[in-house]
């Protein structure tokens, strides 16, 4: 059987099915992709190629990231591991204390932070080709069906955004109002990134579509219509990085239980 992760992010694309983004599919392409995602069932030989299995082709999933990463892994899931160890412990130690040393006058608090490390686009694309390419090795390998691949690609950090690069060409120091909305987004779009794109075109005769799935959602890609979507693409992105920090507080007081209490 598949992995945790593997299956939880194929049920994710499920349950978001009809909000995903449709880029360069038609209907025929959309009935495959909803076939596959519906109906793949987990590779018997879970340690192989691919991911998932449905009738006329395969889902492989992975993972990427913009943080730095090293033959140990990612940074970012390394240092959240440890944070999210040692902070699951002390709810537990602080759960416990108020059990056994109630507090009837006032409330008792703790707060946890996590500042997530570096993260930039440079690390993302780096992240993105290096995977890849091991699992096209794979693919290249694989003797099973293959018409219909689809590589489930997951970026779980909430860590890039991104900013239409509309004004980079005109004139300083003149206001242009209405005459162009610019397109930005607080989480990293594949669709808007036409260096990836380029990336994956080249790669259209061994996979068909890709699923991206990230922080806000998920997008569905035709590689081979690619160049069509570039032409709604006439500007490019300017992507930065985000300074984002998680802060968990538990709040308790005690309340006595008066049922217990004997009558006068």
């Amino acid at each position: 059987m598949r992995g945790e992760r593997e299956q939880n992010c194929l049920n994710r694309v499920r349950d978001n099915w009809r909000e995903a983004s449709i880029y360069g599919l038609s209907q025929k392409d959309i009935d495959i992709i909803a076939n596959g995602v519906f109906h793949a069932v987990p590779n018997c030989e879970s340690s192989k190629f691919p991911d998932f299995i449905f009738e006329g082709g395969f889902i492989e999933h992975f993972q990427i990231t913009s943080s730095h990463t090293s033959k140990k892994g990612a940074l970012h899931q390394k240092e959240y591991a440890y944070y999210r160890e040692k902070t699951d412990k002390e709810i537990s130690e602080f759960q416990k204390e108020m059990n056994e040393h109630p507090s009837f006058d006032e409330v008792q608090e703790r707060s946890w932070c996590f500042k997530q490390p570096e993260h930039s686009y440079e690390n993302l694309v780096k992240s993105f080709e290096s995977v890849w390419k091991n699992h096209i090795d794979s693919l290249k390998k694989y003797s099973g069906c293959s018409k219909d691949g689809i590589f489930l690609i997951e970026y779980p950090e909430f860590a890039l955004a991104m900013c239409e690069n509309i004004y980079g060409n005109v004139k300083e120091g003149l206001r242009y109002d209405d005459l162009r909305e610019q397109q930005s987004f607080k989480a990293y779009r594949l669709s808007r990134d036409k260096r990836m794109l380029d990336f994956l075109y080249e790669y259209r005769e061994l996979v068909k579509y890709i699923i991206y799935v990230y922080y806000g959602g998920c997008e569905i890609i035709n590689l081979k219509h690619i160049p069509e979507l570039k032409k709604l693409l006439p500007w490019d992105f300017a992507i930065y990085p985000l300074i984002v920090g998680n802060v968990e507080t538990m709040y308790g007081i005690s309340i006595s239980n008066r049922n217990n209490e004997e009558p006068e």
